[in-house]
């Protein structure tokens, strides 16, 4: 298939050496979709930490979008992965409206932002952002909507591009539930997936409407088989039978005593879109072993098709963990997976709009970075940070998304 445009910029170009800034563009007759990752680099910008690597993010990514005929009032999502994301919420935050208000952008009108306690694996490095960007190619062509929330903390936001309406809720936790967080995980889990829920049936739709999902845990090791419990109830109550795409993965959330975080997409009315459940025979179906999602989500709209690929690790076609204690291996069978998931619906790495990678462990970085240049996993805006995977073996695990022609 085709490759669609894909411009990617680095820092000695656009952020002056202090931040690694890079964008996979998607062009079309209605719109420019721009999918950016920035980095801060550490030895440039260690004076005040978190505060002066959030301005810097945000000069950096502002620049950026410049140099691609937008700006910040054209980003609607960003996920920001923090190393203390306690101690450094507040700094990043007064940096994020700050940035924002300079465009006149305030209040709801802000991107519907998730905050992550996921460490980036570069040392020294406080923040790094993925934003989304959507810039229309003629007057009318998009629309974005803030979705009224009545929890705290929780945002929606409902995007029009030509006939195409999305859904994406951002940052879904229980904090707003009788005014602070229940204590147990599953008062959490179970709150988290109904709030979303009444948020999309307050747009006309049902969760079986939702294409992928992306579920943080505080404590994955303790709380994912409570986690895979009440999503299988969850579920069943709300008539779910084509399962969504999902990464479920170890990550502190915000507000504090936020066990658990949910963000949704969906496809409001998807009447006009082939969607697919995507399948390698390179992997069983997760369902086999109790965990409620598909391994990837095909949705051809128009002039494009988009692969969600589901958080995937090393795990066989039988569901067992491939190559306990082992890297490289484990990283190959990962890259394995997700290439073959891609290569079943004719797409390569070379068609990833954007991708996250989850480390057990921070000192496998500069490892993985070789394997995936040997690979051919490089030219991508590419996250990469420390979590717990859902089972204790494994030592990394991979999301993306990829983006190639209507045919």
């Amino acid at each position: 298939m085709t490759r669609l445009m894909s411009v990617r910029h680095h820092a000695p170009v656009h952020s002056r050496g202090i931040c690694d800034v890079e964008a996979t563009v998607v062009r079309t007759s209605t719109a420019t979709e721009i999918f950016a990752r920035c980095a801060p680099i550490a030895s440039a910008t260690s004076k005040n930490g978190c505060a002066t690597q959030s301005r810097v993010l945000y000069d950096s990514l502002a620049e950026l979008l410049r140099s691609l005929d937008a700006d910040l009032g054209n980003v609607v999502i960003e996920k920001a992965y923090f190393r203390n994301l306690r101690g450094d919420y507040d700094d990043f935050e007064q940096a994020r409206r700050d940035a924002y208000r300079k465009r006149g952008v305030t209040g709801t009108l802000l991107p519907a932002t998730t905050y992550l306690g996921q460490p980036p694996c570069r040392p020294g490095q406080d923040v790094e952002l993925q934003a989304y960007a959507l810039v229309p190619a003629s007057v009318g062509a998009v629309r974005v909507e803030t979705v009224p929330c009545d929890h705290e903390h929780v945002a929606a936001k409902s995007i029009t591009v030509g006939e195409a309406r999305h859904l994406y809720v951002a940052n879904v936790t229980a904090a707003g539930l009788n005014g602070k967080p229940a204590p147990a995980f599953r008062q959490q889990s179970d709150a988290i997936f109904e709030i979303a829920r009444e948020i999309v049936r307050r747009q006309g739709a049902s969760f079986a409407d939702v294409l992928r999902t992306w579920i943080y845990l505080d404590d994955i090791d303790r709380d994912y088989d409570e986690l895979n419990a009440s999503r299988n109830a969850f579920f069943e109550r709300a008539g779910v039978r084509r399962l969504p795409a999902s990464t479920g993965i170890g990550g502190g959330s915000h507000p504090r005593g936020s066990l658990c975080v949910v963000d949704a997409y969906a496809l409001l009315n998807p009447e006009i879109a082939r969607i697919e459940v995507m399948q390698t025979p390179t992997l069983n179906e997760a369902p086999e072993y109790g965990s409620a999602f598909s391994r990837g989500m095909k949705m051809a709209l128009g002039e494009q098709t988009y692969l969600f690929i589901s958080g995937t690790a090393s795990v066989d076609e039988c569901g067992a963990t491939a190559h306990v204690g082992e890297l490289r291996p484990q990283i190959e069978r990962m890259l394995r997976n997700v290439q073959e998931l891609l290569q079943a619906q004719g797409a390569t790495f070379a068609d990833l709009a954007h991708a996250v990678t989850y480390l057990k462990s921070a000192c496998y970085a500069d490892r993985y970075r070789q394997i995936c240049a040997e690979w051919g996993v490089e030219e991508v805006p590419h996250t990469i940070v420390e979590a717990n995977v859902c089972r204790p073996e494994l030592l990394t695990e991979m999301e993306a998304v990829a983006v190639i022609r209507a045919v």
